[in-house]
């Protein structure tokens, strides 16, 4: 299936386990996916979604944004002890190396090898649903186009979610639709 993907939705699935790692998640999620597409979106696209105020920098900071500081607990635990992790977190950052703190907690971490991230069952299920939305465009190639696509088919996921707070889901599917069509 992976050599009818575009150039751009090889680059996303590639983007999508990069912005699981450094989000540190243990899947690659339809979140993930979604942060992929408008980062290598074709020009037509990326002018879509920009109609809609949905920027690559919007997107990545509301999706990290509801993740929190996996540390604020730890944090809180700390600090009667007079233990400052904020200052922990600078001083090993400034010896080892930007990120050098969060690296070592990573799971698999403490290299510089990153190791394969798996999908998680709806990712999965978004790209089977982009496979049948470019076969429902009779195209036998897949883009950015069908995995947006398909990921507003999966319905309830915090990537759809998130998309809906800009746009009707169904404007978006429908000025999709018409690029496609376009390209055809």
């Amino acid at each position: 299936m992976f050599e009818r993907f575009s150039r751009n939705a090889r680059a996303a699935v590639v983007l999508a386990q990069q912005t699981a790692w450094e989000l540190g998640d243990e899947r690659i999620g339809p979140e993930h996916l979604l942060v992929a597409v408008v980062q290598s979106a074709g020009r037509d696209l990326s002018a879509t979604l920009a109609d809609f105020g949905v920027t690559l920098e919007e997107i990545r900071h509301r999706i990290a944004d509801g993740r929190g500081d996996p540390f604020d607990e730890d944090a809180d635990a700390l600090r009667p002890l007079g233990i400052d992790l904020s200052a922990v977190r600078r001083n090993v950052d400034r010896d080892f190396g930007p990120g050098a703190f969060d690296e070592a907690l990573r799971p698999g971490g403490g290299g510089r090898r990153r190791r394969r991230i798996p999908f998680s069952t709806a990712s999965k299920k978004t790209l089977e649903l982009a496979l049948r939305e470019a076969v429902r465009h009779k195209q036998n190639w897949l883009g950015c186009e069908h995995i947006l696509l398909g990921l507003l088919r999966g319905g309830d996921t915090e990537a759809t979610a998130l998309l809906a707070e800009y746009v009707d889901p169904a404007e978006l599917r429908r000025r999709v639709d018409a690029l496609l069509d376009a390209a055809a």
